[in-house]
């Protein structure tokens, strides 16, 4: 699977109708933000997007007593697409909505574009790391019952870390196709396979099998430490990287702290996807009007360009490009005499016009 599951929408004149979750803290002003892009670039290409509102989040549970109503997950499944603003998670009672999204709606792959311009003192970097997200050593989901994670005796614990053929499959070609559909041109495989000969093993052995379908990328292989190193050191030296789940986890970790978390993320399984900014609900800036917006339109971005709504896409990446290296890059919190409204409307302008 590739973002080409949106073919089935490539070219149509019908009615894309998406859901959205406006969600926790921030969430309603980003879900503001998300309307002013979708209404920008539906304006200029003359394509009609809908964004459908859905409840999701602490929000939903003050309001209903359940933080992931029926509705929202049948809307999920029924779209190729989701929009999501923010949750706040810890608010709700276990086990978390996003977590029953994943489990739900079967993602496994876990999609974050790191961008960062460069300047005279510090070369720019455009990395893409795609993880697979439903098994390996999180045991909070690697198992079918249960927890991966126990305790035998009261002085031992074992961790489970679970690694399927087919699993591996499944990421491996949403990493190649991904990279073919962007104009990737490499791919580096993150493994310690000193350590984990088998697990690591059987990742690489599959990765490798799916690179022989596009000879055009370039495969290397390196070690997971000495990538976090070079992350920090040289990020500019990578094109995408392919990895397991807690080494990617904490890989992305790494990386956007360089970016200062203004991340989009992509959650997919076979038939759909959730899109939504890595930063969270920020719930000490809910109603402020101070959440930077460039993470939540670079999302946007990334859910039209797996829908192949490719023009539209790119409308968004021209006008971010005019910002990247601006003080917008800098921080999830507007200076003082910034609002998100404001910048969004500035951001779009060239859109607009």
């Amino acid at each position: 699977m590739s973002d080409s599951q949106g073919d089935k929408h490539s070219g149509s004149t019908e009615e894309l109708k998406i859901p959205l979750i406006s969600g926790d803290g921030v969430g309603p002003e980003l879900a503001e933000v998300a309307r002013l892009c979708i209404d920008a670039v539906g304006s200029a290409t003359g394509r009609k997007i809908t964004l459908m509102d859905y409840p999701a989040g602490y929000s939903a549970y003050i309001k209903t007593g359940n933080p992931l109503p029926e509705e929202t997950i049948h809307a999920m499944r029924q779209s190729p697409a989701t929009l999501l603003a923010a949750i706040s998670g810890k608010d709700c009672p276990p086990p978390s909505p996003t977590g029953q999204m994943r489990k739900l709606l079967g993602f496994f792959a876990d999609i974050r574009h790191f961008l960062l311009g460069g300047g005279p003192s510090q070369p720019g970097f455009d990395v893409v790391i795609v993880r697979e997200c439903s098994e390996g050593f999180l045991s909070d989901r690697n198992m079918f019952q249960g927890s991966g994670e126990f305790m035998p005796t009261p002085d031992v614990v074992l961790s489970v870390r679970v690694i399927t053929r087919e699993k591996c499959d499944q990421i491996a070609q949403v990493a190649f196709g991904y990279a073919r559909d962007h104009g990737r041109r490499k791919i580096t495989i993150a493994h310690k396979n000193v350590v984990f000969p088998l697990g690591c093993g059987l990742f690489i052995e599959r990765a490798l099998e799916q690179a022989r379908n596009y000879p055009e990328i370039c495969v290397e292989e390196e070690f997971v430490d000495s990538l976090a190193r070079n992350l920090v050191v040289h990020p500019e030296q990578y094109d995408m990287i392919l990895t397991t789940n807690l080494f990617g986890d904490i890989l992305a970790d790494v990386v956007a702290a360089q970016v200062n978390n203004l991340i989009p993320i992509i959650n997919a399984s076979q038939t759909t996807a959730l899109f939504y900014p890595s930063h969270g609900a920020l719930s000490p800036l809910a109603g402020k009007q101070k959440v930077n917006p460039m993470a939540m339109i670079r999302t946007v971005s990334m859910m039209l360009n797996w829908l192949k709504q490719k023009e539209a896409g790119d409308l968004l990446n021209k006008a971010l490009a005019t910002h990247e290296n601006s003080v917008l890059g800098k921080s999830l919190e507007l200076p003082a005499e910034m609002t998100t409204h404001d910048v969004t409307r500035a951001i779009l302008k060239s859109i607009n016009v």
